[in-house]
């Protein structure tokens, strides 16, 4: 079968995690309707937008090459990648705007907004002005000495003027400010290209940067001789002038909070990760804050009337400090960061793989969460001496411990002791680690025969136990040793030379060469070591004597190890390419993979042992599957993949490159999808196509994209394309009801329904106590009777000649006034659906959005005392004996009929109608509750069958 016919793959790119910059500085965007900051970033192909805590939001499609230059306004923001430019919005090229120079195909090295045209520099000096909204092409400035603006080049005596930077001053319509390497500063006007004006050079060093200060008409030059000249404009007058001391000044930056009781600017190098503050007041440094960053600062800008201080680096870290006291010196308020060297082995963490453990050649352990980025952490740089670290600074260490060549884990006891072992190159020192606290543990492991003297040994590889209490070290030397974690002690050695003492010189190391690979069982029964002598061996884990159990002769060195504990299958990987698979409770081989074509780097085995995947430098990743034996997939790289593994639940794959700082995972298609995987052979290397590494993805966060809702391109064309190319997510929604057949309760809180029978007990509970009042004496001219309390007189009565007390009688005593009936909305609503049966759209839109207060006082309304006939009440439970029929709100239904019984209890047993319509409701009740408990029993019956069987 031919490979360009087999697209299918096992994985397919889901995103890459662990970066956050790059050597392009950053930008800062006001979105004026949330009336919030974004902080953008470029690394590689992609951005990132950050918010004001440094939560990730919002990223984009991939460019075509790495992205070179960013600009934005209120409304886009525009990236640059070779010779073109984009304009995006929430992430997504907004109706494909792109601008370009179909006659000049040369890369951009500037990039500018203002007003609406967009102002790019390209390598041949020339500058390109385009309107925003049309695309087009405005006018073309070049700016050398073959131009047809000779007259007005910038450096008449060089024969190519080579821009530096450009600004445009606030408040100068259609002018920029132009500086170069050769030091020039003049003055455009781009409407009509035409030099203005051309100011006096300062030093004749090269502008590396035009910053705009909060003074109008006054700007910050930086040079690349260090230094800073804070200049008028319009009076061509220098105000004052500073010394960088540290490099070229290629970042200048002022503060314009109100809270600032001095006026300063912040500048920094693209040589160092130093920064120099400047008071402008007494005109002189304030303040020196080195190492900042561990690489050279790229841009550090204050925001706007904020006390922030936003700073980016070429070692892959965001930081933002704060000014919060009357002190110049800034604090770290927040900060993002990765590794700053690849990494070179990666390990899926927990039972549940919702995190990665990396090693990378700085010497640094990180976690990095797979799902945000808010969550990861650093463990910290190794060193040897941790207290004087922190005492002289991170970047200041001497003892900083070479990269980690390998390190172990195991998650059963990291809330007890260090549960992470690390080998490092070139020492035989092993470093223990907690990741549970994040940080490097107190344990430097080293046997006692390496301590007596100096040894050009090295430790290869290490291993943790099951049980979370051993570690084992396989050395250069051939030598095989244990130590307890929490204590860091040395427990014994693996050797079958049982006559000299386990930990001197002279005993014999477990192999003839250095040991590469160390494992141990699941029970802690065996310990697997294989070593450069072509030789691996299996040995007794806690045996004091006869401690070698057996041994496979290999065809060559092994280069690594992987063992699958719930069957015993062991994968050795060889120099020769090639992995032989043995099983351990046979102590045969039972497999033997050899498509590989070059050094293998990484190998591991799924978690039911179906499959096989195995890295190497030949810049593949070969899938077997170990039924067949056969190889089933083949994922081609950009780049060679050094270290691999995949989740306990296999749901990814994550994988380290050569030369990439950002770690990659790979989303497992089978388990949502069907794929159908063909054996392949050798002829399928050659044809495979290459796989893109995948791209960087936001984190999930609500209500941060709501950038601007208005659309003011009719490029209607154009809106189809973007739609097409970015379809429409429709979000699922459950519907109300799976099945008619199944009991469905209803989704509303249960506080609205739960308590509908003691409203009558919460009211007289909450109601206030009653303050105790004197009694009001009679009035005198009423008859009373004299005592300890005033008694009225009830024994006279009035005067029957009076006419007011025979009015009253009358009154009191008519016999022929008739009562009055008054029949709430509620109750006229309930008979205008049960006319139109209709009564479920009734209970739906009406009865289920009232409170409960509500609820009680529209079920006594519908009662015979309210309304003068029982109509209304069998109206009612017409309508809860069609909801409880249709198997909807079940327990809903229950508390209104209970309620209704409750309030209408006299009135139901003195009508039969009432009563037999109960009846009926209560018998089908039951037989819907009957079966629902059937259920119930059989489900709770089986859970416990399957909890105490022993299987």
């Amino acid at each position: 079968m031919p490979m360009n016919n087999y697209s299918q793959h096992l994985f397919e790119p889901y995103k890459c995690i662990g970066l956050v910059s790059s050597s392009v500085p950053h930008l800062i965007r006001y979105i004026e309707k949330l009336n919030k900051i974004q902080i953008v970033t470029a690394v590689g192909r992609s951005f990132l937008v950050f918010n004001e805590k440094l939560q990730l939001i919002e990223t984009c499609v991939a460019h075509s090459t790495d992205i070179t230059l960013m600009a934005s306004d209120s409304k886009f923001l525009f990236t640059a990648a070779s010779n073109e430019i984009f304009a995006w919005k929430h992430g997504h090229r907004w109706k494909i705007k792109s601008y370009k120079d179909e006659q000049r195909q040369k890369n951009l090295k500037h990039l500018m907004v203002f007003g609406g045209q967009l102002l790019a520099i390209d390598d041949e000096q020339n500058l390109i002005c385009w309107d925003i909204n049309t695309q087009e092409i405005v006018s073309i400035i070049s700016f050398n000495n073959n131009s047809s603006i000779e007259q007005q080049s910038i450096d008449s005596s060089s024969t190519t003027t080579i821009i530096t930077s450009i600004l445009h001053p606030a408040t100068y319509i259609n002018k920029i400010l132009i500086g170069t390497r050769q030091g020039s500063l003049q003055l455009w006007n781009i409407s009509k290209q035409k030099l203005i004006y051309q100011y006096n050079p300062f030093d004749g060093t090269e502008i590396c940067s035009l910053v705009q200060s909060p003074a109008l008409h006054v700007i910050a030059i930086g040079h690349h001789s260090g230094l800073i000249v804070l200049h008028q404009l319009q009076q061509d007058m220098t105000i004052m002038k500073f010394q960088q001391e540290f490099g070229p000044v290629t970042t200048i930056s002022f503060r314009t909070d109100d809270a600032a009781t001095i006026q300063l600017m912040v500048t920094g190098s693209n040589r160092s990760g130093h920064l120099a503050i400047w008071n402008l007041d007494e005109k002189r440094l304030e303040q020196q804050q080195r190492d900042l960053h561990w690489q050279s600062i790229v841009s550090a800008s204050f925001i706007q009337k904020q006390p922030l201080l936003i700073t980016n680096s070429a070692d892959n870290s965001l930081k933002i400090f704060i000014f919060d006291d009357l002190q110049t010196m800034g604090r770290l308020l927040f900060q993002r960061e990765g590794h700053r060297s690849p990494p070179t082995r990666i390990r899926f963490y927990g039972d549940k793989g919702k995190f990665i453990l990396s090693s990378g050649l700085d010497s640094t352990l990180r976690s990095f969460s797979i799902y945000s980025e808010r969550l990861n952490r650093s463990l910290g740089q190794a060193s040897a001496n941790r207290k004087l670290a922190k005492k002289h600074g991170l970047k200041n260490d001497t003892n900083v411990l070479l990269p980690i060549v390998d390190f172990a884990v195991e998650y059963c006891r990291e809330k007890e002791w260090d549960n992470l072992v690390a080998c490092h190159r070139n020492t035989a020192l092993v470093t223990t680690w907690s990741v549970d606290r994040m940080k490097m543990g107190k344990f430097k492991l080293l046997p006692e025969r390496f301590r007596s003297k100096q040894h050009n040994v090295q430790a290869e590889c290490c291993h943790i136990s099951s049980c979370g209490n051993f570690c084992i070290i396989g050395y250069s030397s051939g030598h095989i040793d244990r130590f307890n974690i929490q204590s860091g002690i040395y427990r014994g050695s693996y050797s079958d030379d049982l006559g000299v003492n386990s930990n001197s010189d002279d005993q014999k190391p477990a192999h003839q060469g250095s040991v590469r690979s160390v494992l141990t069982d699941a029970i802690n029964q065996m310990v697997i070591s294989g070593g450069a002598d072509h030789y691996c061996r299996l040995w007794r884990f806690n045996a004091k004597q006869n401690q070698l159990i057996g041994s496979f002769k290999l065809t060559d060195s092994v280069a690594r190890m992987c063992l699958h504990k719930d069957n015993q299958f062991l994968a050795i990987a060889l120099d020769n390419f090639s992995v032989v698979i043995y099983d351990l409770d046979t102590k045969k081989k039972v497999r033997n993979f050899q498509l590989h074509r070059n050094r293998i780097t990484d190998l591991t085995f799924d978690n039911d042992c179906r499959r096989l995947f195995v890295s190497s430098m030949d810049s593949f990743i070969y899938i077997w599957d170990m039924i067949s034996g056969h190889l089933i997939d083949l994922l081609s790289m950009e780049t060679p993949c050094v270290s691999l593994s995949l989740s306990t639940n296999g749901e990814f794959l994550a994988t380290a490159h050569v030369n990439q700082l950002a770690i990659y995972l790979w989303s497992n298609i089978s388990l949502y999808s069907k794929v159908t995987l063909l054996p392949l052979n050798e002829t399928h290397l050659e044809t495979i196509q290459t796989m893109k590494l995948p791209e960087i993805k936001s984190d999930e966060i609500d209500g941060q994209n709501d950038e601007d809702d208005e659309d003011t391109d009719d490029n209607t064309e154009n809106s189809t394309n973007e739609m097409e190319n970015h379809p429409i997510e429709y979000q699922y929604k459950s519907p109300e009801q799976i099945s008619t057949e199944l009991i469905t309760l209803s989704t509303i809180a249960s506080y609205q329904w739960k308590n509908l029978l003691q409203l009558d007990l919460i009211r007289k509970r909450n109601k206030p106590k009653e303050v105790l009042e004197k009694s009001i004496v009679a009035p005198f001219f009423l008859p009373s009777i004299s005592g300890l309390e005033p008694k009225f007189d009830l024994s006279k009565k009035p005067d029957n000649n009076n006419d007011d007390y025979e009015m009253s009688e009358s009154i009191l005593n008519e016999k022929s006034l008739s009562k009055t009936y008054l029949i709430s909305i509620f109750a006229k609503s309930l008979q205008q659906h049960y006319q139109q049966n209709n009564l479920q759209e009734f209970f739906q839109q009406q009865m289920k959005l009232l409170g409960p207060s509500k609820i009680d006082a529209e079920i006594r309304s519908i009662g015979l005392e309210s309304t003068g006939t029982i109509d209304f009440m069998l109206y009612f439970l017409e309508m809860i004996s069609t909801i409880i029929e249709s198997n909807r709100d079940f327990e809903l239904c229950n508390a209104y009929l209970g309620l209704f019984i409750k309030c209408h209890t006299d009135t139901i047993l003195k009508h039969s109608k009432l009563f037999d319509r109960i009846d009926c409701l209560a018998k089908l009740i039951d037989k819907k509750w009957y079966r629902l408990q059937r259920s119930l029993d059989r489900s709770i019956s089986l859970i416990e069958f399957l909890r105490n069987a022993l299987i």
